[in-house]
């Protein structure tokens, strides 16, 4: 196309459109606090003057003036990354404007009490924004709940569309329809509510003609009655020409604005798009020779400045020329409460939505739910028990089956330990060769040297040596070392008590373990890990799947469909918070019934408390996710902020070993971590039976209270800084 020919990148500065001036006037913004809406404003259904959009730098929209009269059509029309979508989110309200003034259907949008965004407006997106989960019926079921119609009405507006857009059975899902078919589902949840305005964003875009000739046949039928107005943004001129009124745009400032045949008549075109490119030629002169003129210097600022706005302003316009007074708009408190409190409504179709999607997606569901029972059941068969199977070389210098060597070789525990007879050579060259985990020698006088340490006061030190059995192991696997170090300690305590009877205290060490004041003698590693494991795979999925979902929903439109429908950010995150309570609540109870049940893990404490923790570390996990999805637009890095921060997580929370182990700069860094206090809790609840009397206790849910909190809080900022 040649608009896509005539448009320059966005990050290029607009050369006909001079920057509005910092030292705007407040006064000029101000007005009586009761004044009604100006009579500029009454025949507009939306107006817009010296309207300003940055991203930083970067200047998308620049002292825009734009009229939209009451039922009309108006066809926004300019090249791909001229600002036409960004413009049409600042009028709905789910973007602030930089500077300058918008008025929507007499107020500005987002204003306390003014249904803009809300049921107002109908907004189609340039991206179907549906969810292919629902049906025909869902999709507009969950619209007209959002704009809250009653049952009666949103069935017969339903059956009203499906005619009039030529949709298939209300019943069918949207994954199956056409593209064709989808557009007008998209539609239809645009018209839905009846709205006075009517929002249209590239809604031609890959639809074939025949289409594309239906969709404008439908707008020019809506606006006939005068009380619906819209406006649709497109880069294909030359259709646009069945709206009453257009407006050019390009690098952010509209170039001309009326009836297609005035603008092609003020330039003597045949065509809408020769007038469009003629008018880019203009701009682009007027901006060489505006760049190329020396700074006189001598310029007052207000004179600048108003030069400025009239330079921005349309070459043909409908709109009146001189400035206007603007109004400036109030609300009673009580109006600004509703505005600013959650809508019930919205947070349970939200809530609906979320388990309709659910209930479509079984495997997904079955997966969420049996996910973190198969982790905890790996990490409780796989962490934490004794090696099993290890083969140990046994080199035995005795020959007589009588002999103690072979007595206390018989106490060793076979299910862990292999034994494997060897010769003192091919011992070694075995363990060298990593074939053994050990060698386990014995003297050829091991029973008798033995008996005179058991007997005798007083031996020469080759007795003591003789009688002494002789270990050399493989340490480069620590865990299966120790192992072997307990096993010979516990055969040869065993062997001492079956040959010294009451007399065996002779040989014992003088220390003797009382029963422990928690737990008991044979806990293993596994009880020690499963608490804080189960509290990060519990605080991890919920990170993962909340941070996605929103993430993908937000790429696919379908946050901002629900913005613009009425719906706040607050809202979105309770409904998310609510629906995936219910997914954590399950995921608990099949976690607890696995670790209490199966594996036997202990709880002295009280169940509430437990389960109230647990609970807790999942909404925090969901806040964090919130957070996550706030700030990052992709799925994929998204993904990888999730996993960025799951093993220091694990490392430093003392989850997988003990905080004191980590040094002291570290430590400092662990207790702050939302999972150190809380999996320190958890141990105290379950294995100590303490309450909530306990400091260590209390501090663990206060520290996820804290975490969750703040989460929350840093979501919601950041949503707002977005927006």
């Amino acid at each position: 196309m040649a608009a896509e020919a005539a448009g320059h990148d966005a990050t290029a500065g607009p050369p006909e459109c001079t920057e509005m001036e910092e030292r705007l006037k407040e006064g000029n913004m101000k007005a009586d606090l009761e004044a009604p809406p100006s009579p500029g404003l009454e025949g507009s259904a939306i107006r817009c003057r010296d309207v300003c959009r940055s991203y930083g730098k970067l200047k998308v929209l620049s002292n825009l003036n734009l009229t939209v009269p009451q039922g009309h059509i108006y066809g926004l029309l300019g090249p791909s990354g001229c600002g036409k979508t960004t413009l049409l989110k600042c009028i709905v309200g789910t973007l602030k404007i930089s500077r300058g003034h918008i008025s929507v259907l007499g107020k500005p949008p987002a204003f306390p009490g003014h249904e803009v965004p809300g049921r107002m407006v109908g907004y189609m997106p340039q991206d179907l924004a549906l969810y292919n989960e629902f049906t025909i019926s869902d999709t507009l079921t969950f619209f007209g709940r959002i704009h809250g119609l009653t049952s009666k009405d949103t069935r017969a507006r339903m059956d009203f569309l499906i005619d009039f857009l030529n949709l298939p059975q209300k019943h069918s899902l949207v994954r199956n329809l056409s593209g064709g078919q989808k557009r007008r589902v998209s539609l239809g949840a645009a018209l839905l509510q009846n709205p006075q305005l009517l929002i249209l964003d590239e809604p031609t875009v890959g639809v074939d003609p025949v289409l594309r000739s239906k969709i404008w046949q439908h707008l020019v039928e809506i606006v006939k009655t005068g009380k619906v107005s819209v406006i649709i943004t497109t880069h294909y001129i030359e259709e646009a020409r069945q709206a009453n009124v257009v407006g050019l745009m390009r690098n952010g400032c509209l170039l001309a604005e009326g009836p297609p045949e005035e603008v092609m008549k003020q330039h003597s075109a045949s065509t809408l798009e020769h007038a469009f490119l003629q008018l880019c030629e203009t701009s682009d002169q007027m901006g060489s020779k505006r760049g190329s003129s020396p700074q006189d210097g001598v310029l007052g600022d207000s004179q600048s400045f108003e030069s400025g706005r009239e330079e921005s302003r349309p070459i043909l316009s409908i709109g009146p020329g001189g400035p206007t007074e603007l109004p400036k708009y109030s609300a009673d408190w009580k109006v600004r409460a509703r505005h600013v409190l959650p809508k019930w409504r919205n947070i349970a179709a939200l809530m609906i939505k979320t388990m309709v999607r659910m209930k479509r997606m079984p495997g997904s569901l079955c997966f969420q739910f049996l996910l973190p029972v198969i982790q905890i059941s790996l990490m409780c068969l796989c962490i934490g028990g004794d090696p099993k199977g290890i083969q140990v070389a046994v080199v035995n210098n005795e020959t007589s089956p009588s002999s103690y060597s072979n007595s206390l070789l018989s106490f060793l525990d076979n299910s862990s330990v292999e034994q494997v007879p060897l010769s003192h050579a091919e011992a070694f060259t075995g363990i060298y060769n990593g074939e053994y985990w050990g060698v386990i020698g014995f003297g050829k006088n091991f029973t008798s040297y033995l008996t005179k340490r058991m007997l005798q006061r007083q031996v020469p030190k080759e007795v003591v040596d003789g009688g002494s059995v002789h270990v050399w192991l493989d340490l480069t696997n620590r865990q299966i070392a120790i192992m072997l170090q307990k096993k010979l300690h516990d055969a040869f305590q065993a062997f001492v008590d079956s040959k010294l009877g009451k007399m065996s205290y002779l040989v014992a060490l003088p220390i003797k373990f009382e029963e422990p004041i928690y737990g008991s003698q044979n806990t293993d590693f596994t009880t020690f890990v499963t608490p804080g494991a189960v509290l990060s795979i519990t605080f991890y999925l919920a990170v993962g799947l909340t941070a996605l979902s929103f993430v993908l929903e937000r790429k696919e439109g379908l946050l901002d469909r629900c913005w613009v429908a009425g719906v706040s950010s607050l809202e979105t995150m309770l409904a998310h918070l609510f629906s995936q309570l219910f997914v954590i609540s399950v995921q608990i109870i099949l976690l607890l019934i696995f670790i209490l049940l199966v594996f036997k893990i202990p709880n002295e404490g009280s169940l509430v408390l437990v389960i109230a923790l647990i609970v807790l570390q999942g909404v925090t996990g969901i806040s964090f996710g919130l957070v996550i999805s706030a700030a990052i637009d992709d799925e994929q890095n998204a993904n990888q902020a999730a996993l960025g921060i799951f093993y220091p997580n694990l490392i430093l929370s003392g989850i997988i070993w003990p905080v004191e182990c980590i040094p002291y700069p570290l430590r400092y860094l662990s207790l702050v971590l939302p999972q150190t206090y809380a999996s320190e809790a958890l141990r105290c609840i379950m294995y100590r039976g303490w309450g909530l009397t306990r400091m260590m206790v209390w501090r663990g849910f206060a520290v996820t209270l804290g975490w969750n909190t703040f989460f929350l809080i840093l979501a919601t900022v950041i949503l707002k800084l977005r927006t």
